[in-house]
């Protein structure tokens, strides 16, 4: 696929994986001097319990967390960032993007993605361990790997009380951003991935195509 001049590109959640992204994907966009837009969706404010584990320092608590990632990047000549303070409910909210990279931590804007026809990568993580799954994974494993649940940190329950930040969402955002730059040199896709920090490599369950 021919890529566009200035591709217009999504990020859904900013916070721990999403906001790791962003920190990524920005700087390294402007150093390439590739023209993109980027636009950062997520409702969410920052809170004190934010801070450690995502992108944000006490003097950003109460503020939108859009808001204040896209501000870093204000002064950038090829990257422009997009604040949208809003969470993703429906599909008309995708509509006029070239890619999406999912960083959110809900079930439902996920299934949104995942039926879109657009390019996409899920980043997931939790405590040291992370996977993602991109639109080139076979339906079924994406499916399976996608079930109701609440809301999830990347923190597992209970770490931060005890002084233990866990940094699978690195690898996690990391893998976003190597798949979004990879999109727009037109190599090889990524399909899907799962390993820990302390574990390595893990497996899939198996999928009968």
């Amino acid at each position: 696929m021919e890529q566009q001049g200035n591709p217009n590109i999504l990020l859904v959640g900013v916070g721990g994986i999403g906001g790791m992204t962003i920190e990524l994907l920005a700087p390294a966009l402007e150093r390439i001097q590739r023209t993109c837009t980027i636009t950062l969706m997520d409702g969410d404010i920052v809170e004190a319990t934010n801070l450690g584990h995502q992108r944000f320092t006490k003097s950003d608590i109460g503020k939108a967390k859009t808001e204040v990632l896209a501000q870093r990047f204000t002064d950038f000549e090829f990257v422009t960032c997009h604040s949208f303070p809003e969470n993703l409910r429906n599909a008309e909210q995708l509509e006029g993007f070239d890619f999406v990279l999912i960083g959110v931590d809900r079930p439902l804007p996920r299934r949104l993605v995942h039926a879109s026809t657009v390019p996409w990568i899920d980043m997931r993580s939790t405590g040291d361990g992370h996977v993602f799954f991109t639109s080139e994974s076979h339906t079924e494993l994406v499916t399976m790997m996608t079930p109701d649940h609440e809301p999830a940190s990347c923190q597992i329950k209970g770490a931060l009380e005890a002084g233990n930040i866990q940094f699978g969402y690195v690898n996690a955002a990391a893998a976003g951003a190597t798949w979004l730059i990879g999109q727009l040199r037109n190599q090889p896709v990524l399909k899907e991935r799962m390993g820990s920090i302390m574990f390595g490599e893990l497996k899939f369950p198996e999928v009968i195509a």
